[in-house]
């Protein structure tokens, strides 16, 4: 081999040596870098879905679960937020009632917050900047009563105005899933498809389906992969109409539970839902409320909105 052949694969080398160098140090540039993204979400769900719980719940995490995840911060940036972070503490720990669910049309709170989350080895560090308008249970029943229309089409159009629906379920009954669930869902995708010809920006809409209170017994081992182990074998009408109106790149299946288990905390094995409800025939809608404090540990209210925001899975499905 003459020595203008060696020269030139040590030159390559070089070069390829300078080049990977390179390509690592803006790999690690962009790793550190804090992204700050941008969303508008409408939650959408039936009555008694615990929307509002899970608010109040993500806007109050406990101090366990930051302790988990150093740097995870949520931090109000609107007078309603402030005023259910102002109120979480009786909604989760006594089952207050947020006095903002029960509204008139155009007045619903706006729920203004930043969710800081730090660097992990698996993802950069983000700051979701998020606009969340809760709607009360009716709202979205409307969808699934023919001479409601008047009534849904006010809401819709609202929703429209998105950039992200996260529809939050709770039942899943076979009367429900039929006469409930499946129609709404097929009238408000149709209402979007339809609005999708006019408006092409709705072709980008990403859609979170979430199963909500999954701390119940039957639903907790289920929670990892809620697609198929709750949505596709529970709700089977819901499941097939989601999946014929909306592509994979648009949809995606959650479970979360505002309360969390008994045991996931403390390392005991006690699978109970940390959740109280008396028994004195009030509506557990209402009442239900945190049986152990110290013990709280909520699972999967960030993932969603995670999703929702940049297109990407969340690498804990716990938070």
């Amino acid at each position: 081999m003459g020595f203008a052949c060696v020269d030139a694969i040590y030159n390559r080398q070089e070069i390829y040596e300078f080049r990977l160098k390179n390509f690592m140090k803006t790999q690690s540039t962009i790793l550190k870098k804090q992204q700050l993204i941008g969303n508008d979400i409408r939650i959408i769900g039936s009555r008694k879905s615990g929307k509002t719980t899970y608010l109040a719940s993500l806007l109050r995490l406990p101090e366990e679960l930051k302790k988990q995840f150093p740097g995870l911060k949520i931090t109000p940036t609107s007078d309603d937020a402030e005023e259910l972070i102002g109120e979480a503490k009786n909604i989760l720990e006594k089952g207050a009632v947020f006095a903002g669910t029960d509204i008139e049309y155009g007045d619903e709170p706006y729920f203004s917050f930043q969710i800081q989350i730090p660097t992990s080895k698996n993802s950069p560090g983000i700051t979701l900047g998020l606009n969340v308008k809760d709607y009360s249970g009716e709202t979205f029943e409307f969808a699934a009563i023919p001479h409601k229309a008047s009534e849904f089409q006010e809401y819709v159009e609202d929703w429209l105005t998105a950039k992200s629906w996260m529809i939050m379920l709770t039942d899943w009954d076979a009367s429900n899933d039929a006469k409930l669930y499946a129609p709404a869902l097929n009238r408000l995708l149709t209402e979007l498809s339809e609005q999708a010809n006019v408006n092409e920006t709705l072709n980008q809409l990403r859609v979170a389906v979430v199963i909500s209170k999954c701390e119940r017994g039957e639903l907790w081992p289920c929670r990892l992969d809620a697609e198929e182990d709750l949505f596709r074998v529970r709700l089977k009408e819901t499941y097939n109409v989601l999946k014929d109106k909306l592509p994979p790149s648009r949809l995606r299946f959650f479970a979360c539970s505002s309360f969390g288990v008994m045991g996931d905390s403390s390392g005991q094995h006690d699978p109970r839902p940390n959740r109280y409800i008396p028994d004195d025939g009030s509506s557990a809608e209402f009442i239900a409320h945190l049986r152990d404090v110290e013990a709280w540990k909520p699972f999967g209210l960030i993932s969603p909105l995670y999703w929702l925001s940049t297109g990407r899975v969340f690498h804990d499905e716990c938070l």
